[in-house]
């Protein structure tokens, strides 16, 4: 750590003035003080300096002031930095700075020009503008020739260094100075702001440009600290603390997403010096904060990646965060707007849900959309928030149709939908349909029996049906069937779906990415052409790689997301989070990251997925302002 001496005296200062300025004056006393209005210039100057010195700034000020109003000489330079200062002691700074100002605009090249310069350097510093007193000081330096009193104004820029000088003045100063030993001074002082915003490369740079022939031994500890961080730097790993559930009840998803990043790390090429530490936060609130603020210290973490569950994720809001926080799959979108270091890696399920209605509608130009969905859960939420975007769009749906239990049966809803698809036919356009089709039963268009994956209506129920509802007459009549399932659902809804003839575009959800299901004989045929958006295209496998959905496929691409900002040179936090924010797109091979809202920390970007020939294949990312097709 570098430490800046803040502490500023003037005294030496004082006396120096009152030494070396003024040396040529003899301060003469006078015991009747009635002689004072025949009292020469030099002896009228003598006794305001006496009054200076006593301590009695206001007296000496009026003294200063009334031989620069009755005296014309060479010498009033000298009184009008004598008020500046006693008007300084005074506190009166900005009737300090006009003194000063008045010496350089009325006494050009005068010996007291630097002395001017110092105390107006001395005014900002009072008035917290270390920016300005860098400037004065620097200015003043060259004039100066006595060593003791450069050693102290070198001191003061050091403090005004320590304290913080504006990058954009720095850039604007080393443009314009000449002095060589000003500039060394400049570009310390850059490197300095460099290593204070964590960036890494410039202070390396710059601090590898300044000559130290030309560097005042008074900045050399900087100077060496500085270099000694470049060699730290350079041999320090660049630590991602990893917060995972890998006991308890959400281990299944800590566990996956850990495999995932393990398997990537272990066969890519990654820099040693980037090192994963994990810890099991067992899914407790109580542990998770206890880690994070423990590794809010270490100033080798720049960033946590995690934790997964809800309440883990919901306590990071209550805090302030001291570094950047990865989330890699949450519902919690909203707190992006209150936690701007909170970063959502995966779309949340309104994203989701506006992404597929915006394609829907917006770029497949689909109207007459019908749904059929669980009436409760998140996927509950997740339709709600498609129905609220399609209504954004100007779409109202034809149809809604809810289920709460498992979709065992789900043929009311179906015959509702059907008799909505039916309604929609014009009349005159109804009568070429074949009404006189025999029912026989409805499983009769499938080779299987149906039957082995869920109760079907019974016969007598079928027979009673419209013939004009008959399941054999295909319908055209709805664009779009936008069935979110749960987990484990598809089976039933896949099965009983297409018993209904719907001849429409079917969108999904990410658990329809079950491929050993979706593949069977009695479901894959009837789904051609499916549309399934989802945050990661990867097929959910019952493999010992992924025992919850795609955790083990999101692992893969947010450690390469990650290791894609730090392999720009990033070793810093603060330099960290801000390529996060500036992150344009991020494509890995299963998932597209491309952050919007308010803090920039919202991942907006869902990938698009279509069925065919019993593969699912991704045709496309959709971030809302553009679909970039993929070809395959």
């Amino acid at each position: 750590m570098i430490l800046i001496n803040l502490q500023i005296s003037n005294s030496i200062y004082m006396d120096k003035i009152i030494r070396y300025i003024f040396y040529p004056l003899i301060i003469v006393h006078f015991a009747n003080s009635e002689q004072v209005d025949t009292l020469s210039y030099y002896e009228k100057f003598n006794n305001a300096v006496i009054s200076y010195k006593e301590g009695r700034y206001s007296l000496a000020a009026s003294k200063f002031s009334n031989i620069l109003s009755n005296e014309r000489s060479y010498r009033d330079p000298a009184s009008q930095l004598m008020m500046a200062k006693s008007q300084y002691h005074l506190k009166l700074y900005q009737k300090a700075h006009r003194s000063c100002r008045a010496i350089l605009n009325n006494y050009p090249n005068s010996p007291y020009e630097h002395d001017a310069l110092v105390l107006m350097g001395d005014i900002a510093l009072q008035e917290n503008n270390e920016t300005k007193a860098f400037k004065h000081y620097l200015k003043a330096r060259p004039q100066i020739e006595d060593l003791l009193f450069l050693n102290e104004i070198d001191q003061r820029i050091y403090n005004c260094i320590g304290m913080g000088v504006k990058e954009e003045s720095l850039e604007g100063l080393l443009f314009k100075e000449k002095n060589q030993f000003n500039r060394a001074i400049i570009n310390l002082s850059r490197a300095y702001r460099a290593w204070i915003s964590g960036n890494d490369y410039d202070l390396e740079f710059i601090i590898n440009e300044i000559d130290t022939f030309y560097l005042p031994g008074h900045f050399s500890s900087l100077f060496g600290s500085l270099k000694r961080i470049i060699n730290e730097q350079n041999k320090r790993p660049i630590t991602i603390a990893v917060l995972l559930p890998l006991t308890g009840l959400e281990k299944n998803q800590g566990l996956s997403y850990l495999l995932g990043l393990s398997e990537f790390l272990n066969q890519s090429n990654i820099d040693k010096s980037i090192r994963f530490l994990v810890f099991d936060t067992m899914g407790l609130v109580i542990k998770t904060l206890d880690i994070i603020n423990n590794l809010s210290s270490n100033p080798e973490v720049i960033s946590i990646l995690g934790p997964l569950t809800r309440d883990e994720v919901i306590s990071l809001s209550g805090i302030k965060l001291q570094l950047p926080i990865l989330i890699p799959k949450s519902e919690l979108s909203s707190l992006a707007d209150i936690a701007e270091n909170l970063f959502f890696l995966s779309p949340s399920n309104d994203i989701i849900a506006k992404r597929t209605a915006e394609i829907i509608i917006k770029e497949l130009n689909l109207e007459r959309i019908a749904i059929l969905s669980p009436g409760n859960g998140q996927i509950k939420s997740l339709t709600d928030h498609f129905i609220h975007e399609c209504r954004q769009l100007g779409i109202d749906p034809v149809a809604v149709e809810w289920y709460i239990e498992k979709p065992e049966d789900i043929s009311r809803q179906l015959k509702n939908i059907r008799s909505t698809a039916w309604d929609l036919v014009p009349e005159d356009e109804q009568e070429d349909f074949n009404l006189n089709l025999e029912i026989d039963s409805l499983d009769a268009l499938f080779d299987v029996d149906v039957t082995d994956f869920f109760e079907l209506p019974s016969e007598d129920k079928v027979e009673e049906m419209d013939e004009k509802d008959s399941a054999k007459v295909i319908l055209e009549t709805i664009d779009a069937i936008y069935i979110p399932i749960r987990p484990d659902e598809l089976t039933y809804v896949g099965t009983q779906l297409p018993l209904y003839n719907f001849n429409t575009v079917f969108f999904g959800n990410e658990n329809w990415l079950e491929t050993s299901l979706l593949n069977q004989e009695v479901i894959g045929p009837h789904f051609q052409g499916m549309k399934i958006v989802s945050d990661v295209n990867s097929a959910i496998s019952n493999g010992d790689k992924d025992t919850f959905t795609n955790y083990y496929s999101l692992a893969t691409d947010h450690v390469s997301f990650i290791y894609s900002i730090i392999e720009q040179g990033i070793s810093k936090r603060k330099h960290f989070l801000e390529n996060l924010k500036n992150n344009i797109r991020y494509d890995g091979s299963l998932t597209s990251i491309k952050f919007i809202g308010q803090n920039k920390n919202l991942n907006g970007s869902a990938q698009v997925i279509e069925y065919s020939n019993n593969k699912l294949k991704k045709i496309g990312i959709y971030n809302g302002e553009e679909f970039i097709h993929i070809s395959e």
